[in-house]
């Protein structure tokens, strides 16, 4: 049943195993949101052939669909050398889906997958003005998101440059005593 704007949830999928994805789809998607360098979809695509190739090892991806039609997805992985750090690769949606519940869906699905393991992550994302602003106006600060750098006119003027980074935990709040997930997102080694 379509929520107030219209729109039907989406169903969402975790890949797990080495499964028959169409990595021109991605690109498309990715591709409409006119936010993306021509250098940035041959990255794109290359890491999507290394996830297809093998699930995991690094990225992880999950996906929403309205239906058979791709609304978004995010392709994330493990910081080298760190315990409960993760960065976001590409977190992309598509344009019929700016502003709705499918940029937000997707970080509550992420933070799910992460907290099902590590029960505390930080989540870090670097992206540009134009990127964020194909995800919705302002996404990551309204999603809980600290702004932790800020370069302006990074890429050109108007599109500035971001790293965003917002700490999730399963229970809790820890304290800070320096031995752990509570020492300010440092991972301890």
């Amino acid at each position: 049943m379509p929520g107030e704007d219209g729109f039907h949830a989406p169903d969402a999928r975790y890949f797990k195993e080495n499964v028959m994805i169409n990595i021109r789809e991605y690109e498309l998607l990715t591709l409409e949101t006119g936010s993306y360098r021509d250098i940035e979809l041959e990255i794109l695509k290359e890491t999507l052939s290394a996830w297809k190739d093998s699930p995991g090892a690094p990225y992880e991806l999950i996906e929403l669909r309205d239906g058979a039609v791709l609304a978004g997805f995010c392709l994330f992985y493990r910081s080298p050398n760190t315990d409960y750090t993760f960065d976001i690769h590409t977190f992309v949606v598509g344009r019929d889906y700016r502003n709705k519940a499918v940029g937000p869906r997707l970080l509550e699905l992420l933070e799910e997958r992460l907290l099902e393991r590590t029960g505390y992550a930080v989540i870090r994302i670097e992206t540009s003005r134009l990127k964020e602003t194909a995800i919705g106006d302002g996404f990551f600060p309204a999603a809980g998101f600290q702004t932790m750098g800020h370069i302006p006119g990074f890429y050109e003027a108007d599109n500035d440059y971001y790293i965003y980074v917002r700490a999730v935990s399963a229970g809790k709040p820890r304290r800070d005593d320096g031995d752990g997930p509570g020492d300010g997102g440092r991972d301890p080694g």
